[in-house]
């Protein structure tokens, strides 16, 4: 009686193993791809949001350099309205300096 055993043979061991390689050298080279790929759109990515933070930032400065010239307008205004009422308020807000800097 001859014994059968499914035991794959030297020959076919070889080829699976030469196979296995050959697969192992395509996922290697897919994965460098997949990590330029993924480096590269992260590149592109961070410099579009750097672009539109610097763009942000200056609407930003304008709007606050509108805002800021707008107030310094008022300001003059009412005190050219006002002048006596801005010196009082003036010497109160200095009071009120030199008593909070002598505690």
């Amino acid at each position: 009686m001859k014994s059968e055993t499914n035991t794959p043979d030297a020959a076919s061991v070889a080829k699976d193993f030469e196979e296995l390689t050959k697969q192992l050298a395509v996922l290697r080279e897919d994965i460098a791809k997949l990590a330029q790929s993924v480096g590269s759109t992260a590149t592109k990515q961070g410099r579009d949001m750097s672009a539109d933070i610097a763009e942000g930032l200056e609407e930003a400065q304008k709007y606050v350099e509108r805002k800021g010239r707008s107030a310094e307008a008022q300001l003059e205004a009412s005190v050219t309205t006002h002048p006596f009422m801005a010196i009082g308020l003036a010497a109160v807000a200095g009071l009120l300096v030199g008593l909070a800097s002598r505690r």
